[in-house]
């Protein structure tokens, strides 16, 4: 295996990290009514954008195709979950600092996992 075609499968596997720390933190929190937590969004979010924006980055060191199309449709769907997930992590700090209840970010929450999940049927589907 060439150093390069290694460096890309280590990137594949920390973009996956990342994607599942956003969705996996979803799913746990899809129930709750109240306590969010947005920081592994937020954390999974950047740790994806990073690690997608390095994988292209290989491709083309390597020599491999690039679709375009398929980076710019990724990387804005990928800049909009990071924007939620800010969002979300922002208000519920002010929230906290406030003594106010959290159920009002729910939504955000859910957006989030959705549009991330959007993000993943694209990387699948798109060919």
């Amino acid at each position: 295996m060439s150093p390069i075609e290694l460096l890309r499968y280590s990137l594949i596997f920390v973009h996956i990290i990342g994607l599942a720390a956003i969705i996996g933190s979803y799913i746990l929190q899809m129930p709750w009514r109240r306590g969010f937590d947005f920081r592994p969004l937020l954390i999974g979010s950047i740790v994806s954008l990073v690690s997608g924006f390095a994988l292209v980055a290989v491709r083309e060191v390597g020599d491999l195709d690039v679709d375009r199309w398929k980076f710019t449709v990724k990387l804005s769907i990928a800049v909009i979950v990071l924007a939620l997930a800010a969002v979300g992590w922002g208000r519920s700090r002010s929230l906290t600092r406030k003594g106010q209840d959290d159920a009002s970010l729910r939504p955000i929450l859910l957006v989030t996992g959705i549009v991330a999940m959007a993000n993943v049927a694209v990387a699948l589907f798109w060919r």
